[in-house]
């Protein structure tokens, strides 16, 4: 019954080491390893193997139960600010996201602020121009263009 057991658990647990290390391999080979946390940094590398995994165990089906990793939800994106990267001021509100035919976002839609908070235009932007990143578990948006050009930009108009 022991040797059932181990057969079984052994069959089970394989197949996980060797998609995890062929994994763990080829997302780690130009990097060098932490000689002082070498636990630490396998952890990582196995967390990111398990991460691709489920993503190409997801590829090709139309149903997910989780967000694949590297995406962001649109309801983090709208509603949020864009900081100028150089300044940290506020450039404008995202009020909406634009969608290629491909199924990208092209570009949002920006409503810059005013005075006193009135008076705000809004101004297409190109995705291109926008590079974002977490920050203390929240979605931050930059641009390197000023809310200056974007007032004196011509205003968007939805169709």
């Amino acid at each position: 019954m022991k040797k059932i057991t181990a057969l079984i658990l052994s069959a089970a647990i394989a197949p996980a080491f060797v998609l995890s290390s062929s994994a763990f391999a080829e997302s780690h080979d130009n990097t060098e390893i932490d000689a002082e946390h070498p636990a630490k940094e396998q952890q990582a590398g196995m967390e990111s193997a398990n991460k691709d995994n489920a993503d190409r165990q997801r590829a090709g089906k139309p149903q997910f139960d989780v967000k694949p990793s590297g995406a962001i939800y649109a309801t983090d994106i709208i509603g949020n600010n864009i900081k100028h990267r150089n300044s940290d001021e506020d450039v404008g509100e995202v009020q909406d996201l634009l969608i290629g035919k491909d199924g990208s976002v092209v570009g949002v839609v920006v409503e810059t602020s005013g005075f006193l908070g009135l008076g705000g235009q809004s101004a297409g932007l190109g995705w291109d121009y926008i590079e974002y990143g977490m920050e203390e578990d929240e979605l931050m948006l930059y641009t390197d263009i000023e809310e200056e050009a974007l007032r004196n930009s011509p205003k968007y108009e939805r169709d």
